[in-house]
């Protein structure tokens, strides 16, 4: 196993999830071994490093489409291990899957209100349907247009948005710059960083090390099932393994 290196950062907030000795395996192959991570309320939280290191396994277990063999996962404190993702959903927690994943014979506005599927107030989703449309006025000016005759970039809008009608404490995201084009990419990270300041937490998963280093405040560097580096991205962009690794200096 890989000694982890730790970079201290000085500052402490609320824990809002805990992975605890995460181990998880697909079939006979381990796909995680023996990880821990914390993502503090407030922050915004990247997890980096080379393909088929683990990184969106640590998501799906964290929302309900993995069971770990091991560890614990903790959300506000309670154990969450055994719940589905719907019920990960009505506590906060809300994943936009790599690849968008919209329904593309759907309107704009079709999608978003799937998105709230599971509350009940109304009221309540109108609000955050008029929150989704003011972050992002392209899903307005289309919202009764089918989703897959939408850019790549604005249906990666269109998912953030639909995870964001559940207004989450903690929203996930997997690979959010993938099939983006470079003006797309930047747009996208400084809407997760308005919605950051709005409250929300940001956990996500980007293999553009660069853009998640100058958006992240802190980060943790996969390879192969474990985590070897973590700490502030301000420490970690100065690291010289990162800086030869994965952002060419």
């Amino acid at each position: 196993m890989n000694r982890l290196s730790k970079l201290i950062w000085a500052g402490e907030k609320p824990v809002l999830l805990e992975a605890k000795h995460l181990t998880v395996y697909y079939d006979a192959v381990l796909a995680l071994d023996d990880i821990s991570l914390q993502v503090k309320e407030g922050e915004i939280v990247a997890l980096i490093g080379p393909n088929g290191a683990g990184k969106s396994t640590t998501l799906k277990a964290i929302c309900g489409l993995l069971t770990p063999h091991a560890g614990e996962i903790l959300f506000q404190g309670e154990n969450v291990n055994n719940l589905q993702p719907y019920q990960l959903v009505s506590k906060g927690l809300c994943l936009v899957p790599e690849g968008r994943r919209v329904f593309t014979t759907m309107t704009v506005l079709e999608n978003l209100e799937m998105g709230a599927y599971i509350r009940k107030d109304k009221t309540k989703t109108v609000e955050e349907l008029e929150k989704v449309f003011h972050l992002f006025p392209r899903l307005k000016e289309r919202q009764k247009q089918k989703a897959g005759t939408l850019s790549s970039g604005e249906q990666q809008m269109l998912a953030i948005g639909r995870a964001l009608m559940m207004k989450p404490k903690l929203l996930l995201l997997d690979e959010p710059s993938i099939g983006l084009s470079p003006n797309f990419i930047e747009d996208v990270f400084e809407k997760l960083k308005e919605i950051n300041k709005t409250g929300t937490t940001i956990l996500l998963v980007e293999q553009n090390a660069r853009i998640a280093l100058d958006y992240a405040d802190r980060a943790y560097v996969f390879d192969i099932g474990e985590i070897i580096l973590e700490g502030p991205t301000e420490l970690l962009i100065k690291d010289n393994r990162i800086q030869k690794t994965y952002l060419g200096g």
